[in-house]
Parts: structure tokens; sequence; C-alpha cells
């Protein structure tokens, strides 16, 4: 009996051995700054806007200003598929797109509300907010209002 014990932990350990090896890969220490932050907030649609926009896509994105550049470029989003207003959202470190960015620091916040309809009973377009919102990872919550329907691109070309 002891020695199928003995048999069976030999069998299990590289595999406990790997799991815990691979788990300790996982964690991250936190940097000499601290952990980054998120940015928390609700995205609030205008009564004006039309109610088949709920049927698209609503994408929030968080705008930073680097060190050497001069204007603010997009560097995280999150996107929510079929929203129901008001949303709540937050943007993280893990949601940044770019590598080398640290998710800190004053940002600028954008949301768009798009609907690619393909049907002519339901017409397609885009939505956003009057003008980018202003917040800062770690700050206090944001909201932003969906309100300005932004100009069509459809039959814009030659």
């Amino acid at each position: 009996m002891m020695n199928s014990i003995a048999i069976v932990l030999r069998r299990l350990l590289p595999g406990v051995l790997l799991c815990v090896v691979f788990l300790a890969g996982c964690s991250q220490a936190p940097s000499k700054d601290g952990t980054p932050g998120k940015v928390v907030g609700t995205v609030s649609l205008d009564p004006r806007v039309p109610l088949w926009m709920t049927h698209g896509s609503l994408t929030v994105v968080a705008l930073m200003k680097g060190p050497t550049s001069p204007d603010w470029l997009p560097v995280a989003q999150v996107i929510f598929i079929h929203p129901t207003f008001p949303v709540p959202f937050e943007i993280s470190q893990a949601d940044v797109r770019l590598s080398g960015i640290s998710f800190k620091g004053p940002v600028r916040l954008v949301a768009r509300l798009s609907l690619e309809s393909g049907s002519s009973l339901v017409a397609s377009g885009e939505y956003s907010g009057t003008d980018p919102i202003d917040g800062a990872v770690g700050g206090a919550p944001v909201r932003i209002l969906i309100n300005k329907k932004l100009p069509s691109v459809a039959g814009s070309g030659p």
C-alpha cells in the first residue's frame, strides 16, 4: 500500500512542480511607482439618440500624452456589444494596447456608439460625446454622455 502511494506521488510530482512554476511566473511584482490604477465611470445615452443604436457597439477609449508626444494618443479601450445604458466601465493596464505604456496620470476619455445595420429599415450611424472628458487614473469616476451624431462617411467616395 505504501509502495503504491509512493509511485503515485512520484508520477504527480513533476506535474505539481510544473504548476507551481507556471503560477509563480503569472504573478507580477509591483513596480517601484506602485501598481497602475484604473479609470472608472459611466456612459449615458442622450434621449435624442435613436434606441436602435443600442444594437450596435459602444467603445470607450482612453487617450494619454507621452513624455515625447505633444498630442493625445489612444492607448487603451474597452468595447461593449449591445450596451444597456447607463454603462459602467473601467479601463486598466490590462486594456492598454501599446507595449511599454504605463497606465497612470491624466487621461482623456472618448466614447463612441456605432451601428452597421446592413438594413434599409434601420439606419447605420455613429454617435459620440460632444468633447473628450478629462480624467485621471485612480481619480474620481467620470461621466460621459453620448449626444452627438457623427457625420456619415457612406457615399463620401468618388
